[in-house]
């Protein structure tokens, strides 16, 4: 059994804060590329990792190779000069919904890292988005897709 799970990402995956008294522009974040997961066969079910960088590994699960999984990208655009913090969703909190049992979506991690990013001189700076599909056993096969939100603050 093979199936293609992919997380599509929309407009609710961006969040904006206005500008504190020390910065005089907004912070701001667009999505510019969905995380996806690829194609792979859930056999007895285990999970599907793509890490921030785009690496795909599989652990129970048999990832077919010329599937196209890849990282969420951001930009996030602010003041230079100024640092932001990052706020990934949580464990057990976004699903995948398909004609299956919904999957987990766990272990989110970014590029920079949850810690943060510095706004260049250019005023944006690209994050990347990673995270761990959890699937069961027999996982029914077909399209899956959902949502979540990525939400940047100056420091």
């Amino acid at each position: 059994k093979s199936f293609l799970a992919r997380m599509i990402v929309g407009a609710t995956l961006a969040s904006m804060v206005i500008a504190t008294a020390w910065a005089t522009e907004a912070i701001s974040i667009r999505n510019i590329q969905s995380l996806s997961f690829g194609s792979f066969v859930a056999g007895s079910g285990g999970s599907v990792t793509v890490s921030a960088n785009g690496n795909r590994t599989g652990s129970g699960v048999v990832l077919v190779p010329s599937s196209q999984s890849r990282s969420a990208q951001f930009t996030v655009s602010g003041e230079s000069g100024n640092t932001y913090t990052i706020q990934l969703p949580g464990n057990d909190f976004v699903s995948l919904t398909g004609p299956g049992e919904d999957m987990i979506v766990n272990n989110f991690t970014s590029t920079p890292s949850n810690a943060g990013g510095d706004i260049p001189q250019n005023g944006s700076q690209v994050l990347f988005v990673g995270g761990m599909l959890n699937v069961a056993s027999g996982q029914v096969r077909g399209q899956y897709s959902g949502n979540f939100s990525v939400t940047v603050n100056y420091n």
